[in-house]
């Protein structure tokens, strides 16, 4: 399955999710996600449900991202795996 983390790199993150096709959805997770401190910028393609999240990982490491990214999509019913890093 390509859902999940499509790619990582320092202070950028691409994840797709088809629960994000959404637009409804996606703009919850968007507004949500925008407001964790040390995220700089979210934006979400509807058309193919991904999502690219800039951050500052001097404010918010990227272990903590996840979680807390983790934990607002779990509030939605989406599940996403952790990455290897």
């Amino acid at each position: 399955s390509d859902m999940g983390i499509v790619s990582y790199s320092d202070g950028r993150i691409r994840l797709r999710l088809d629960e994000l096709k959404n637009p409804a959805a996606a703009a919850v997770v968007k507004n949500r996600i925008r407001d964790i401190d040390g995220i700089k910028n979210v934006e979400i393609k509807v058309l193919t449900g991904s999502m690219l999240i800039e951050f500052d990982p001097a404010v918010l490491p990227p272990e903590e991202l996840f979680e807390k990214g983790q934990k607002e999509l779990a509030k939605h019913g989406i599940k996403l795996e952790m990455p290897e890093i």
